[in-house]
């Protein structure tokens, strides 16, 4: 699983991003970050994402 720009801008991923103060900086990053699969035959896992968008997420709260 990946993120998508489409995602990001979703009303379900709304919520994650109510108290970020700079939210165009954090949604460059999950980008950044979560665009791709890490290689290795590894796969994001949903679990994986959430946990890595909070942690972007807090940074710029």
């Amino acid at each position: 699983m990946i993120v998508i720009k489409k995602m990001l801008d979703s009303d379900e991923f709304a919520a994650l991003f109510l108290h970020c103060k700079n939210t165009q900086a954090a949604k460059a990053e999950i980008l950044n970050r979560l665009s791709e699969e890490p290689g290795d035959g590894y796969v994001w896992t949903e679990q994986d994402i959430f946990e890595q968008m909070r942690k972007i997420i807090d940074k710029y709260e």
